[in-house]
């Protein structure tokens, strides 16, 4: 497992977000099925450990 994998699983999004990379840059989709409290939840652990070099995308 790499980094985002574990870090996926460590905060128990892992169901229902996904990361990928593209170009120089990481892409996290999340699921746009969950509820919106779910994903303002993930935006918010994703922004908090990676800052603004990831953009975040509803799927």
């Amino acid at each position: 497992m790499n980094k985002d994998q574990i870090f996926l699983i460590k905060y128990g999004i892992h169901n229902f977000v996904s990361c990928a990379i593209n170009g120089s840059k990481k892409v996290f989709y999340i699921r746009k099925s969950e509820r919106e409290t779910m994903i303002a939840h993930a935006r918010n652990l994703i922004v908090g450990g990676y800052g603004d070099a990831v953009e975040i995308q509803l799927v």
